[in-house]
């Protein structure tokens, strides 16, 4: 239950209960045992008898004010005004980042234990900075371009969500890796091309995992010349017509 409307309850008991001391009085009352018939009729007898005529008084015989005539006397009335806050709400100036806009070309990799196997998560970790990779923003891997410090390619779990806990390497596992790029990046696309499929070869070697192409197919020396034919096109596309 919402805090305001406890509040709203709590009010409207206290209300509902100063409402019926008022109208039924006081409570003990009630709980006095009446006196017997013939006591009351004799009260009654009393009551007739002593009935006097009540004379209200009159407003000349109340004694003037002790204050009506001094002229030095002035009602105080103290001058109280609302304080309101009109401050104005602070607003962050700190001009947000425009987002990245979507790469115009996506390079993937694959690494995969092999026969069913899991990587252990501190095995991963030690590979991965042995590798030249370093965790970093949204829990995963990245080769960090040195100038900028743009990913030049990023590393990720195979594993729903995609994600590294950094406070679970010795406890989770994993079947497996994912190395992506997107283009155009910080460095010509052939030449991260080669950082990226050196780094997968890296890491297949020091866990023993098994390299697969973006069709997740054994990677092989044709898929290596298909994907840098098609980074030399994409190289070419984006250059201004002579």
């Amino acid at each position: 239950m919402e805090t305001s409307t406890l509040r709203w309850i709590l009010v409207i008991a206290g209300i509902a209960l100063l409402a019926g001391l008022f109208v039924f009085g006081n409570p003990n009352r009630a709980r006095k045992s009446k006196p017997p018939r013939s006591r009351r009729r004799s009260n009654r007898r009393k009551a007739k008898s002593s009935v006097v005529e009540r004379q209200e008084p009159m407003l000349d015989d109340v004694p003037p004010s002790r204050f009506e005539d001094d002229p030095s006397f002035e009602p105080r009335v103290d001058d109280v005004q609302p304080e309101l806050d009109i401050s104005e709400p602070e607003v962050d100036d700190t001009p947000s980042e425009p987002p990245m806009p979507a790469p115009d070309k996506v390079v993937v990799l694959y690494l995969q234990a092999r026969d069913n196997r899991r990587i252990a998560g501190d095995e991963l970790l030690a590979a991965t900075l042995k590798s030249g990779l370093e965790f970093g923003d949204m829990d995963i891997f990245h080769r960090l371009q040195k100038d900028d410090r743009r990913p030049v390619f990023s590393l990720a779990n195979l594993t729903s969500p995609g994600t590294f806990d950094p406070d679970a390497w010795n406890t989770f596992e994993t079947h497996g890796v994912t190395l992506f790029m997107g283009l155009p990046g910080p460095m010509g696309s052939l030449d991260a091309w080669d950082a990226m499929l050196a780094t997968a070869r890296r890491l297949a070697d020091l866990l023993h995992l098994d390299l697969l192409s973006q069709e997740r197919e054994p990677f092989t020396r044709k898929h290596e010349g298909e994907v840098r034919e098609d980074l030399r096109a994409f190289e070419r596309s984006r250059q201004p017509d002579q």
